[in-house]
């Protein structure tokens, strides 16, 4: 877990999104990275606590989307009782109505994560916690980077911490720097008992397709083996980016006239 907590570590030397007296709901899916990043934010808070005398307190909230009735928790809870999780789990409808709102049989993905959101706002507030953390790592951002340029036709990416007003809560990544490869490394060395995912499109989404264009094309490619470093180094370079406008007006102009060949 050393290499998990020293990221946390750098990272809110980078982004200063953690202080001390601070409350953190984390996210727990049942996956190898939201599991972990609960355990790594609950050594993190020891060590700053014996470093700093801070005192965090570290929560995670696993929401049962019963989107599937019988998924198996008995591993899982083992888990996080040996090794001393604070683990509340929460009912939801979720299920029920992406079910009633699906499109042609597929569910949406964006009114998943608003339900689920608003669920971990309302936990977050029950304990009087401001932040909610969750556990995208370099590998997402990177991924998400070039399903916006795909889609979306601009450069961009979500952004390590997030202040959200209307709730007066932030959402922060703390393993945002963190390669996915060693998260998994981790998952393995720490047996982690990861819970039946309940998304019915896990394994058949655009983002599946882009990790393994990446990792054949790039991560795996001797030619490109800088890629994966330079890919996040951009992420972090963005006042250095050189694009053709600045200006919006200019920028509606040009795309007005693409649009027109």
């Amino acid at each position: 877990m050393r290499k998990l907590v020293g990221s946390i570590i750098r990272t809110n030397k980078i982004f200063n999104f953690i202080k001390n007296d601070d409350k953190i709901l984390v996210g727990v899916s049942g996956g190898k990275d939201s599991t972990l990043l609960l355990k790594a934010l609950t050594l993190y808070s020891q060590y700053v606590n014996h470093k700093y005398g801070w005192n965090i307190k570290i929560y995670g909230l696993h929401i049962k989307m019963n989107y599937y009735r019988h998924i198996d928790y008995t591993e899982f809870k083992k888990y996080l009782k040996q090794n001393k999780l604070n683990v509340k789990f929460v009912e939801s409808d979720i299920g029920d109505i992406l079910k009633a709102k699906a499109k042609k049989g597929l569910v949406q993905c964006s009114l998943c994560a608003k339900l689920k959101k608003a669920i971990l706002v309302k936990e977050a507030k029950k304990i009087g916690a401001k932040i909610i953390a969750t556990g995208h790592h370099a590998d997402d951002a990177i991924e998400t980077l070039f399903l916006n340029m795909i889609h979306e036709g601009r450069i961009a990416t979500f952004s390590p911490h997030i202040y959200f007003d209307r709730s007066d809560t932030y959402l922060i990544r703390p393993f945002i720097l963190l390669r996915e490869k060693d998260i998994i490394k981790e998952a393995k060395k720490e047996k982690i008992p990861v819970i039946e995912n309940s998304c019915p499109r896990e394994t058949n989404t655009e983002r599946i397709y882009i990790k393994k264009f990446l990792e054949t094309n790039f991560y795996k490619n001797k030619i490109f083996n800088m890629s994966y470093n330079n890919f996040l180094v951009a992420l972090l370079n963005g006042k250095q980016s050189t694009l053709w406008f600045d200006n919006k007006s200019k920028k509606k102009d040009l795309i007005k006239k693409l649009n027109e060949f």
